[in-house]
């Protein structure tokens, strides 16, 4: 049988001609376009899809690294700090064992003093333990956690077992005008104690070896024990300066000041007034830099100030 010619007139004037047999195989083909491209429009979404959940999961994941890894670096920091504080620790032992100590009355020491006095190795109540298993991100922090706090008790103990027994042996002595247990200003607020911070101005990492005590411009500056003026004058980043020798192995500096009111080579007393607090120097306003040197080391001022108040 055949098929029906069909006649499709154009606007033009042409006219085409076709068989529905033909008409009907076009119509199917496009069909088949149709699905092919429905299909392959399914498969491209379900992998976008994929790649979108999978770039979440990286994301994901990269940002738990990068926690990790922050908490792993703060754990290291914090864990030099309280090395640091082991040395200056040590440092303070040395003198201690160089004092007289035959007089001390140990009924007025803390707990463990009096042992700490008779023992030939320091007292410690930290007990290290560990074993040779593998070590990754995670067992790495728990490890650094575990010591953390083991370190952290031990520092705690021994800075106050140790200040309050120098500070009684050196009273004991007759040194006691000589002990930098003064507070250097009249009043004032701590704005940057000693240790690890953020640099005030280039906002970068250092460790701070004083305190920075903020007081009114020209505030008068006190020295903290008698002793006498090895340097007065501009030092650097320290600005107006003044570095005093007690004769006992420690050693206070001040910084920052407006003012002085000592020169090299002078003798002063505990209490008196060697200058005033200014900004001068690598200095962000009006403050006093206060430091305390043991047997040549910086250690925090806080081991022998007794009352900030005075």
């Amino acid at each position: 049988m055949q098929d029906k010619i069909c006649e499709l007139h154009l606007p033009n004037g042409k006219v085409i001609q076709f068989t529905y047999g033909k008409l009907k195989g076009s119509i199917a083909a496009v069909c088949l376009i149709l699905l092919g491209a429905t299909a392959a429009a399914g498969y491209f979404y379900a992998q976008l899809a994929d790649y979108r959940s999978e770039a979440a999961d990286f994301n994901a994941y990269k940002k738990h690294k990068e926690e990790q890894q922050h908490k792993l670096e703060q754990l290291l920091n914090n864990n030099e700090k309280m090395l640091r504080d082991m040395a200056e620790i040590s440092n303070l032992e040395k003198k201690l064992r160089r004092a007289i100590i035959r007089d001390v009355d140990s009924s007025t020491l803390a707990p463990g003093s009096s042992a700490m006095l008779n023992a030939e190795t320091p007292v410690s109540s930290y007990t290290g333990q560990g074993g040779p298993r593998a070590m990754n991100v995670n067992s790495t922090m728990a490890v650094l956690q575990a010591q953390d706090e083991n370190i952290s008790s031990m520092i705690t103990a021994t800075k106050k077992s140790v200040s309050e027994l120098l500070g009684e042996i050196e009273g004991r002595s007759g040194t006691l005008a000589t002990f930098p247990d003064r507070w250097p200003t009249d009043g004032g607020v701590i704005s940057s104690n000693y240790g690890g911070r953020v640099d005030p101005v280039s906002k970068g990492f250092e460790y701070h070896v004083g305190l920075d005590i903020a007081v009114d411009f020209g505030t008068p500056v006190y020295a903290t024990a008698a002793g006498t003026v090895e340097q007065a004058g501009w030092n650097g980043g320290y600005g107006r300066f003044i570095l005093l020798n007690h004769g006992n192995g420690y050693v206070t500096a001040y910084g920052h000041m407006s003012g002085l009111a000592v020169s090299a080579g002078q003798q002063v007393i505990k209490g008196e007034i060697i200058g005033f607090v200014g900004s001068t120097g690598y200095s962000t306003g009006p403050h006093l830099h206060y430091e305390v040197l043991a047997d040549g080391k910086n250690i925090d001022p806080f081991y022998v100030i007794k009352d900030k108040r005075k």
